[in-house]
């Protein structure tokens, strides 16, 4: 463990908020709080623009608070679901900016001792788009470079990048074409990305809740946290599947190719792309990313919030790819 559990069952006065934990990435890190970390918490706040949804029942039902929050005025209903809160987890996702920047100023002025804002991605910051990049990344470097600025010495904001989420990995949206035995890579098929499961990162940011707030260890929480679940190239994916889907007999059956493009070409041509007409969302960007070695994160904070695999297993490529059956 990464402290005694008679340590944390000693701060389990802690309390938690959870903002956005309805949302996809939400449900999974609010499941862990409030099910194997909940002795280590007295409360877990939920807020939601509704908490009449089944979603938000359900979390209720497990034992978290809920908080109804005023569109209109973000920040003073966020405010109000924040007081007494010694952590703020953000996991909202896609939402607007202005909800976003609401929620970081809420957990400042309320007196959050961390504030862990959304990012669960890649490490934007060695980004090298100049003029192209993608508006959401760019957002939030600006978000935490303000928030660490209004929260100086009273508030930590620990931003945590986890690579690529691992239930999602495997698609055609990234190049694993499984249906047509071919996986393409922008770059070479060796360059590796973190990835690592939704619930796990739920664990980590519990963990790293737990160790931001005791004064035993919180020096050891650096202000950008990278972890990975795995570290994995095309290739090595392409040999897990490839191994399960023979075990299993699946179809179609046959030698899956893997393959590399050409990432100059492909990094000029996105270029272009976006300087004329900017595309939604990042999925090329990422596929730059990897051939660039910018999403690889074999240094990692895996130790700090789980030294040894002490605390839990990281899910891994096999293990999803059991899961489905080889149907990835």
């Amino acid at each position: 463990m990464s402290y005694t559990m008679s340590t944390k069952l000693s701060r389990a006065s802690y309390t938690v908020a959870l903002v956005g934990a309805t949302g996809g990435l939400g449900k999974e890190v609010a499941n862990v709080f409030l099910t194997s970390y909940k002795p280590f918490f007295s409360r877990v706040v939920v807020t939601a623009r509704d908490i009449t949804t089944a979603d938000a029942k359900a979390l209720a039902e497990k034992g978290s608070e809920l908080v109804q929050i005023n569109p209109v005025d973000p920040v003073a209903s966020l405010g109000r679901a924040f007081e007494g809160v010694d952590a703020v987890v953000s996991l909202v996702g896609k939402a607007p900016t202005e909800f976003r920047d609401a929620v970081g100023e809420a957990a400042i002025k309320s007196g959050a001792k961390v504030y862990f804002p959304t990012e669960y991605g890649s490490d934007h910051r060695i980004n090298d788009f100049p003029g192209w990049d993608d508006p959401d990344w760019l957002f939030k470097g600006q978000h935490a470079r303000k928030y660490r600025q209004l929260g100086a010495s009273k508030t930590k904001v620990v931003s945590l990048y986890n690579g690529l989420f691992l239930e999602i990995l495997i698609g055609p949206w990234l190049g694993f074409d499984t249906a047509n035995l071919t996986y393409t890579s922008v770059g070479s098929p060796d360059a590796k990305t973190a990835t690592t499961a939704k619930a796990d990162i739920g664990r980590a940011l519990a963990e790293l809740t737990l160790l931001s707030l005791n004064p035993e260890t919180a020096a050891s929480v650096p202000d950008d946290v990278h972890i990975a679940g795995s570290n994995v190239s095309y290739r090595q994916v392409r040999d897990v599947v490839q191994k399960i889907r023979d075990e299993l007999g699946v179809e179609p059956k046959g030698e899956i190719k893997v393959q590399g493009t050409d990432l100059a070409a492909f990094r000029e041509k996105l270029r272009k792309e976006q300087l004329e007409k900017p595309k939604s969302g990042p999925i090329d960007h990422i596929k730059i990313l990897i051939g660039e070695g910018k999403m690889d994160f074999s240094q990692n904070d895996d130790e700090l919030v789980n030294p040894g695999e002490s605390i839990w297993k990281w899910k891994t490529v096999e293990d999803i790819v059991r899961e489905k059956d080889g149907k990835v």
